[in-house]
């Protein structure tokens, strides 16, 4: 069939790369097919290299837009596209081939402080709705996103879960030189507590600045590095690091790109994640296949992710959760297995298997004739010291 995949939001950090990935996958994994790949305006090149049977366009559309919903159904009646894939939920309402969807989360709408605007709001819901009622297959990265979706959209369809994972890029950096040189760029002198991610209500910062008051009190003695751009949000936390009295010890890197941030990653001490919120959560896979220990809170996707590697602790409780970076920072024995369970837990993860299950919705979407496609649960997420939580209790999935 010919498949084309709306990959207009490549050039973002996030979903961007969830794109790339996805795309490079299914080109590896499924070369039988033609692919039409809609890229970002003036990024015909985004992708480098493609095959015989790749066509790549890159059209002056607005994203959102009303002229979009006229120009994607042209685009994909012109090339005789079979299967349109937007691995986000922007689809056109009217289209002249099956869709297929990926809705990553609903934050917007579980989370109403990360988007204040309730006009801004309202919008992102009639979207997302708009895409699951015209949909003929709906994706998602994560058990608790289905769940979220069908709570909040108020829907019943079948919801098909498919993992995403991390690519190769993340695995540890070994050259002190270089560890040195990036900690050095952005005035990290010390051992360090590594936090990567935006500045919003739902990722907790706060929560994880007055932990890391506790864990200094408890002795500890480390920087808290919090990775990630800045727009002004980060004020506040600049505030709340004066009256906690820890202003020498936070850094605030603004926003760093993926060959700084495998170094972070790979120097840090501990890796923690308070967030409150998760659809997927790439940064704790990012951070254990960087070999470094993860801290992480209990709730939404992160348990279903770091499965028995991480150690759990509430972030909504800052005892509880300082507690838990001191002795993830200062237990040997603990490092030790949090770091062995993190790189056994990313091997549960992996692209080829994301394409393979994608390419099973595509075919089931289109009624084609499905191959059966074995997939190795690689790693069992069974109970270890590491998935106790910091009061002792077990966390079980």
């Amino acid at each position: 069939m010919k498949i084309a995949l709306d990959l207009r939001r490549m050039a973002n950090p996030g979903i961007g790369r969830y794109m790339r990935c996805l795309t490079e996958a299914l080109l590896a994994v499924a070369p039988e097919h033609e692919y039409l790949l809609i890229l970002p305006p003036g990024e015909a090149g985004i992708l480098g290299a493609v095959g015989a049977t790749v066509e790549t366009i890159a059209p002056e559309l607005k994203y959102y837009s009303i002229r979009e919903q006229i120009e994607i159904p042209r685009i994909l009646r012109r090339h005789r596209v079979d299967l349109l894939h937007s691995p986000h939920f922007n689809l056109p309402l009217v289209c002249p081939c099956t869709r297929v969807v990926t809705i990553h989360d609903v934050i917007y709408l579980a989370c109403a402080g990360d988007l204040t605007n309730p006009l801004g709001r309202y919008y992102y819901k009639a979207m997302m709705c708009a895409a699951v009622r015209v949909a003929d297959r709906i994706v998602t990265d994560s058990n608790f996103s289905r769940d979220q979706i069908r709570r909040f959209l108020r829907m019943e369809s079948e919801i098909e879960v498919i993992y995403p994972a991390v690519d190769s890029h993340w695995q540890p950096v070994t050259d002190t030189v270089r560890l040195h040189a990036v900690q050095a760029r952005y005035g990290i002198t010390s051992d360090y507590i590594l936090y990567a991610g935006i500045f919003k209500p739902r990722k907790n910062h706060a929560g994880l600045l007055r932990a890391f008051r506790r864990f200094l009190d408890l002795g500890g003695d480390a920087m808290l590095v919090l990775a990630g751009p800045t727009d002004g949000s980060e004020k506040r936390l600049r505030k709340l690091a004066q009256d906690l009295k820890i202003t020498d010890r936070i850094i605030f890197t603004g926003f760093v790109d993926d060959s700084d941030l495998v170094a972070l990653y790979s120097g840090a001490r501990v890796y923690a994640c308070p967030s409150l919120y998760e659809g997927f959560g790439f940064t704790v896979l990012e951070a254990m296949a960087c070999g470094v220990p993860v801290v992480s809170s209990a709730e939404s996707s992160l348990p279903e992710v770091c499965g028995a590697a991480a150690l759990y602790a509430d972030a909504r409780d800052a005892l509880q959760f300082g507690d838990a970076l001191y002795r993830a920072s200062t237990d040997s024995e603990l490092r030790r297995i949090l770091v062995e369970k993190g790189y056994a837990n990313v091997r549960r993860f992996d692209w080829r298997t994301t394409a393979l299950q994608t390419l099973t919705v595509y075919q089931h979407a289109v009624g084609m004739p499905v191959v059966p496609v074995a997939y190795e649960n690689k790693v069992a997420m069974c109970e270890s010291p590491t998935s106790r939580k910091a009061d002792g209790s077990v966390w079980r999935g």
